[in-house]
């Protein structure tokens, strides 16, 4: 009998080992799984969406799908760095670009202030590549019919010729925030009325929100 009662409990061990363990498994899919649901359900996802299109929608796309014009902004851009841009440079941004240099940099610390905001909520996002992140946000905004309606209708695009109006737009505000990212990006940040977190800001833009900014634009549709 203490032989079948030994057996029993080493059979209900295993039984409960393997239990855990897929158990286990089943928590990690499901957190896995979860993400794009959460992020559809939260604000913070909405505001960072929001962000990204009030970069774009202000842009020129005729212009700035011009190879001369992005290489004068380049220039531009290493004058500012610098410190030796002029006035005419500036004008010259607000003409290529259709924004002001400064309004394109107020819109760049929104975005950054939003992914902030949402980096904080799911860490894990910092670790993961541009197609699971531009993946899980495809999935978040088809599972939200706001959001599939806000992309879908962006405002500020009205009128302007594109194939994909919001891709293309959201295409070019990572061009631009490559081009104008450093140290001028982080000066202009910093000096802002958020000046105890100005140069974490910076450098989130600069690390993961070119990143995350390309993901979005990667998970708009055409």
């Amino acid at each position: 009998m203490k032989k079948y009662f030994q057996r029993f409990m080493m059979l209900l061990i295993v039984a409960s080992s393997l239990s855990f363990v897929s158990c286990q498994k089943q928590t990690a899919a499901i957190a896995t799984e979860a993400l794009d649901v959460k992020l559809s359900k939260d604000q913070a996802f909405k505001d960072v969406l929001t962000s990204a299109a009030d970069l774009g929608t202000k842009l020129d796309i005729q212009s700035l799908n011009n190879d001369a014009n992005i290489a004068e902004l380049r220039s531009i851009a290493a004058s500012i760095n610098n410190k030796t841009a002029t006035p005419q440079d500036y004008n010259r941004v607000k003409a290529i670009t259709g924004v002001a240099y400064d309004e394109f940099i107020l819109d760049l610390q929104k975005f950054g202030l939003a992914l902030n905001t949402l980096a904080k909520k799911y860490p894990e996002m910092s670790k993961m590549n541009q197609n699971d992140l531009s993946a899980t946000f495809t999935k978040a905004i088809k599972a939200n019919p706001e959001l599939q309606n806000f992309i879908g209708n962006p405002a500020g695009v009205t009128g302007r010729i594109a194939a994909c109006p919001l891709k293309d737009l959201c295409n070019l505000a990572v061009i631009l925030a490559k081009i104008f990212g450093g140290d001028a990006l982080c000066a202009a940040i910093s000096v802002s009325t958020i000046p105890v977190i100005g140069g974490v800001l910076c450098q989130i833009i600069l690390t993961i929100g070119v990143s995350i900014l390309t993901a979005i634009c990667n998970a708009l549709p055409c």
